[in-house]
């Protein structure tokens, strides 16, 4: 126990400001494959509902700051037609912080892609796809905004399971609109 206290605690200290974040998110799977759901005015719901918790740590910056490279972790919980958990770890996460409106209005975009895996095989996703499976790819695409300087932002997820073309299962996945909050610390 003391020898999981102290890589912590020497992790946390090379880290320095800002380098740690959790993010608390909710949302609602779509019927939609991600590119309708991105393109379209219209988007179909499922009732399935997801809360998902992640902590993410900034391992490396590039381009003075502009963009981080960070690992997140999650652990979700899905509600209604999907009763189950979903654990999504470790994830590589590219996260872009600069933009022109930076000083009114702190915005980051970041894109994220590790394993995912299902307590249960996804209901809702074996019915959109006839089919699917416990060990699948997730990826997720963000939007975050807040006050320049704070330590919170407003998240918007697309949070996605997917088979990747059929590389870990010939069918399923599904899609799901999410936002949340993400504290930094």
């Amino acid at each position: 126990m003391s020898v999981a206290f102290a890589l912590f605690k020497g992790l946390a200290s090379k880290a320095g400001a800002q380098e740690w974040a959790v993010s608390l998110y909710g949302g609602r799977v779509t019927s939609e494959h991600w590119e309708e759901v991105v393109t379209s005015d219209k988007v179909q719901y499922e009732d399935a509902h997801l809360v998902a918790l992640a902590v993410d740590w900034t391992a490396k910056h590039y381009f003075n700051k502009a963009l981080t490279l960070e690992l997140e972790a999650q652990v979700g919980k899905y509600f209604g037609d999907q009763d189950h958990y979903e654990f999504n770890l470790p994830l590589v996460v590219g996260r872009w912080h600069r933009f022109p409106w930076q000083q009114y209005l702190a915005t980051t975009f970041a894109f994220g892609i590790g394993p995912s895996y299902a307590t249960e095989v996804p209901q809702v996703e074996a019915e959109l796809d006839s089919d699917s499976a416990k060990w699948m790819v997730y990826w997720f695409a963000e939007f975050t905004f807040g006050p320049p300087n704070g330590i919170w932002a407003l998240l918007l997820r697309l949070h996605h399971r997917s088979e990747a073309f059929g590389l870990v299962a010939e069918n399923g996945g599904a899609n799901t609109l999410a936002a949340g909050l993400r504290f930094c610390f």
